[in-house]
Parts: structure tokens; sequence; C-alpha cells
């Protein structure tokens, strides 16, 4: 059985598996003056760059139920100062011949994705709860089976200039929309394919190009990159802001742990606080210090959750700011998170660590009772390469030290046998 099982349900074990796991210290960079987004992998350590100019606004690419709209909030700086941004407003406009005096637009109109999700955006902000088809932009027509734009909104572009524009329709392949001058001259229309499963939450699209030859960052797993977020004014209120920060991708889960040591702080407490909401990192992992420069805080980890089920411990241990954009992380892989689908009923969770291995591995099994386990190594064909003595299993948590022959590297099969059942979990090993 692999990790690919349908229904993953997180494993909770009292272990600091971190201590024996193997940490690896990475860099990510978004270039000199913040001018790039980094998205990044953490199987591997890769990372692919795309600049922040090279694009305007982005639909969401979740599947056909989800209608989100972005704006590029991504802004570089130079001598200190942020560079012109793009601004969205709603004016509070629902018909596209009108014209829009942008001398009119007000500060509280402007629109800020809320960073929470790739299913809502910057345009999606005006939805009304209390409608379940309403998107904000529009809403779900049942007899057209399309999302019908209703609202007319504003950009002001990088260059000065504005253009309105109205998201006329997504029919869960395609989003359509209008853009003109305020005046309604320079019309043009738009259509954005969506391209479910390319490793991407977005479609993104840039006025400069038409929607041509954007680059397109796939299978990554976190983006630094910069964005806005609502900082405190001192006088109890709130001021968008440009910061640096790290957003995970969809399907990504993550939790934080404050005031810990972070060489020694386990992961089990934060296993049932790991969250969907993309902006858990974040950006208050470090702070401005007008004497020394940036500091990072070294008081706090971070657990993150793929997609294929892998459990990280994340450790931001530097960042040079401006100079160069970039961001020094440490990179634990904890292990697999098993599948709970597939264990015998009186196992509650079991985890195989580390994963990548060498010449040992741990195998931590919470049980119901007391049991007896046969454990044994297949290789990738299915043949017996190494078995172990019978192993006792305690009512609870047991932590089983399992040292391994000199095998090839490659992928392995741990097939672990009680007298209710089995379970198998991939090992890979290198040497």
């Amino acid at each position: 059985m692999s990790k690919t099982i349908p229904t993953l349900l997180l494993v909770c074990l009292s272990l600091a598996v971190g201590l024996r796991a193997q940490t690896t210290t990475v860099q990510l960079s978004t270039g000199a003056g913040y001018a790039k987004s980094a998205y990044f992998k953490l199987s591997d350590g890769s990372s692919q760059q795309v600049a922040h100019d090279a694009w305007d606004i982005a639909f969401s690419n979740l599947g056909t139920a989800y209608a989100g709209i972005f704006v590029n909030e991504s802004t570089a700086t130079v001598n200190g100062q942020p560079t012109v941004a793009l601004e969205a407003y709603d004016p509070y406009v629902f018909d596209f011949s009108e014209t829009i005096d942008p001398d009119a637009l007000l500060p509280e109109q402007l629109l800020l994705n809320p960073e929470h999700s790739w299913a809502e955006g910057a345009f999606n902000a005006g939805i009304d709860s209390s409608n379940t088809n309403d998107y904000g932009w529009g809403a779900y027509d049942p007899t057209a089976k399309k999302v019908i734009g209703y609202r007319v909104f504003v950009l002001k572009l990088r260059d000065g200039s504005y253009r309105k524009i109205s998201f006329d329709e997504y029919d869960g392949n395609a989003y359509t929309f209008r853009a003109a001058n305020l005046d309604g001259t320079n019309l043009s229309t738009h259509t954005v394919n969506t391209a479910f499963g390319n490793g991407s939450p977005l479609i993104y699209f840039s006025f400069g190009t038409n929607g041509a030859n954007v680059p397109t960052a796939t299978g990554w797993d976190l983006v630094f990159c910069r964005y806005l977020a609502a900082l405190s004014d001192g006088q109890g209120g709130f001021v968008p802001y440009a910061v640096t920060g790290v957003l995970t991708a969809d399907g990504m889960q993550t939790a934080k742990a404050t005031a810990v040591d972070p060489a020694t702080v386990d992961h089990t407490p934060y296993l049932d606080s790991l969250s969907h909401r993309l902006d858990i990192i974040g950006h208050d992992w470090k702070f401005f210090n007008l004497q020394t420069g940036w500091v990072v805080l070294g008081d706090r980890a971070y657990f993150v959750k793929t997609q294929d089920n892998l459990l990280y411990k994340l450790v931001w241990v530097g960042f040079s700011g401006s100079a160069s954009g970039t961001a020094t992380l440490q990179r634990t892989l904890i292990g697999q998170l098993s599948a709970t689908a597939d264990l015998p009923s009186e196992i509650a969770s079991a985890l195989v660590y580390p994963n990548p291995a060498t010449d040992q591995i741990h195998l931590a099994v919470s049980a119901s009772k007391n049991e007896q386990a046969k454990i044994r190594l297949l290789d990738g064909s299915g043949r017996l390469v190494w078995s172990g003595l019978p192993a006792t299993l305690q009512a609870g948590l047991t932590v089983l030290d399992l040292p391994l022959p000199a095998l090839p590297a490659g992928t392995y099969w741990l097939q672990v046998q009680t007298p209710g059942g089995q379970f198998v979990r991939q090992l890979v090993l290198g040497r």
C-alpha cells in the first residue's frame, strides 16, 4: 500500500523524531530588491523564480467549484522604497458602460488579497456570505451553470494608467472578462482557460502581453514573495503594508510553534493545529532592528505537511533583506505520517523515520493493547530481503529501533504483521 491512499488521517505520536532526522540548510531568494518570487519544493530543495511584474491578475485553478480572482500585490524596492504597485478598487459600479472618475476612488475601496487560501482573492472581497451562490464579483446561475459577473472594478496599473474590469463569467473551464479605459475606450475582451492539475493553484494574466507567455511556476510547496499585509498603525487601526513572507501551496498544512527551542521541539502537540491557511508561516519570523538590521526570531519552528503526507520541520535562521532578498532555512524531514485507513483495528497510528534512511530506522506504533508483531523488509519486486525478530508492541506508544543490513540503495517496503492484520510502509534507502 502506498502513501496515495485517498483518505489520509494524521498520526499523533509522543516522540521527538526531529532529533534523529536529517537536517539540511537551504536558501530561498527573491533577488536584489525583492524583484522576484521564489517557488520552493521541499523534497529536493529546488526553486523557481518569477519576476513580480510578470503578471497582473490571476484566477483560481483548483477545480470547477472555485472562482477566486487575485490582484498581484508584489512590489520590489529601490533605495529602500517600494516600487509602484498595482492597485485594485471596488467603486460600487454595476454598469460597465458607466464612466468612472479616478479622483473619486477612495482608500476604503482598495481591495487586498486575504492570503487565507487560493480559493478567494481580492476581487471576491464583496462576497455575500448569506448567499451560497455569490462569489463577490459574480453569482452562480444554476440555469446557465455559470458564475455571471455583476460588478465593475478598477485596476490602477504600474504605469499609473487605469482600467475598468468586468469579470463576465466563469463556466468551470474558462474565465471571460472585459477591460477598458475608465471612459469605455480601448475595450478588449479576454478569455483565460483553466488548467486543473498543472501544479499551480492560479492561472496568471498580464495586460502587458494580453495573457500570452506568462511564466508559471508548478509543482512547488512554498512561495517566498512580497504581498500586502494589514499591520497595526499604532492608533488602533490597520494599514496595508508590503511585507516579504512565505505562503504555502494548495493542499499543504502548516502549524507554528512559538517560544520553543527549534532544535528539540517535538512536533506531536502541533499536529492537531495543522491548518490549510496559506499564511501561517507568513512574514513575522523576522523583524527589522534600526541598530542591527534584520533579526530572525530564534524561538520558533514550523511544521509543514505536504500533499503526499510527509511532515517537515522548518526553522528560519537568516534573512539578508533587500540587498539580495535571501532567506536561509533549516529543513528537516521528520517522516511520513501514517494513513490510518490501512491499519489493523488495534493499531491507532504508525510512523517510520527517518525516510529516506541509511542503516537504521525507527518504527513508532500506537496500539490499543499488547501485541506481537512480525517485521519484514521487501524489495521493489516483493522479495524478502530482511526479517527482524518478533517484536512486542505495548499498549500505548512503542518505538522500535531497527538496524538494517547493508542493502543496495532503492525503494523498499516495510511490512508489519500483527494478529489483527498488517500494514505496509514505503521506505527509501540510500548509501
